[in-house]
């Protein structure tokens, strides 16, 4: 027997067909600040610090990532000034030096020169990427189940997070913990996949004043290459603009190029750069 869709039904639109408007410049730092907020959510700690001249993110695990000077707003004469205190302030706790450098937000403009110059070096860099339009993705198998993360479920979604990203297995505990209490806080909203039961995709969900972030889009290395992915990046994606949003954002390595024409497929447009650099030995 053949099912139709009711008549009343909106069509059915790929990403190609929308055309959304450029991203705007307080958007840009919206999602700047979102970027920095998700540390937060992570464990880490937050502080403006005026002599910094930026955000302060710290974090107390040994060797985290979650310790850089990020919203660096510098006058150009006074970058040397503003780099060496970065470096005092982060021996001070006991942090390798590290800035982050918004390509079209920092300041001054050619921060990442400047940098270069100095001997930082960059370590990675990722493109952040937007989309106002949810993309419509077709049912894959009658026995998958969408459901949203609970304070329950929150030590599921860590264990799947900790499969798909090689993250460490002692982490899953205090992880889990942090997901449920954001959850319960209603900071987070998270979304799991369950095939017959089974946990195979999971997503993070970061709504902020103005938009709102995807996270953490994992899929089980077993399932993977199924269209998982990408159904659960649509419906976080539709669940972030639903709420009034003016889009969701994410942000994927540079080089992952697989990664990049799927959120491409599914109307997601690159907006800029963020790169983390390090200081010199």
């Amino acid at each position: 027997m053949s099912v139709s869709r009711p008549s009343s039904a909106r069509p059915r639109q790929d990403p190609g067909e929308h055309s959304q408007a450029p991203i705007t410049a307080d958007e840009m730092a919206a999602i700047e600040d979102e970027r920095i907020r998700w540390s937060t959510l992570l464990g880490a700690s937050v502080e403006n610090d005026v002599d910094l001249g930026g955000q302060l993110v710290t974090h107390d695990a040994p060797g985290s990532s979650l310790n850089f000077v990020g919203r660096i707003r510098w006058d150009d004469a006074d970058v040397a000034r503003r780099l060496q205190r970065v470096i005092e302030t982060m021996h001070d706790r006991e942090a390798w030096p590290s800035v982050v450098v918004a390509e079209g937000l920092t300041t001054p403009g050619d921060a990442a020169r400047r940098l270069s110059e100095a001997g930082w070096l960059p370590v990675f860099s990722d493109r952040n990427m937007f989309t106002r339009h949810p993309a419509v993705v077709p049912h894959l198998d009658p026995e998958l189940r969408v459901e949203a993360v609970t304070p329950a479920t929150a030590l599921d979604s860590v264990r799947l997070e900790t499969r798909a990203f090689g993250l460490m297995p002692e982490a899953v505990g205090e992880s889990a913990e942090q997901l449920a209490e954001s959850v319960a806080a209603g900071t987070t909203r998270g979304f799991l996949l369950r095939l017959r039961g089974e946990v195979v995709a999971t997503v993070r969900l970061v709504p902020g004043p103005m938009v709102a972030g995807l996270h953490a889009v994992g899929v089980d290395p077993r399932h993977r290459r199924r269209g998982y992915g990408r159904m659960l990046t649509a419906i976080a994606t539709r669940a972030g603009i639903a709420t009034g949003h003016r889009l969701v954002w994410l942000s994927v390595l540079e080089e992952n190029a697989a990664a990049i024409k799927l959120y491409t497929s599914l109307g997601f447009e690159p907006t800029f750069r963020w790169t983390r650099w390090l200081a010199p030995a």
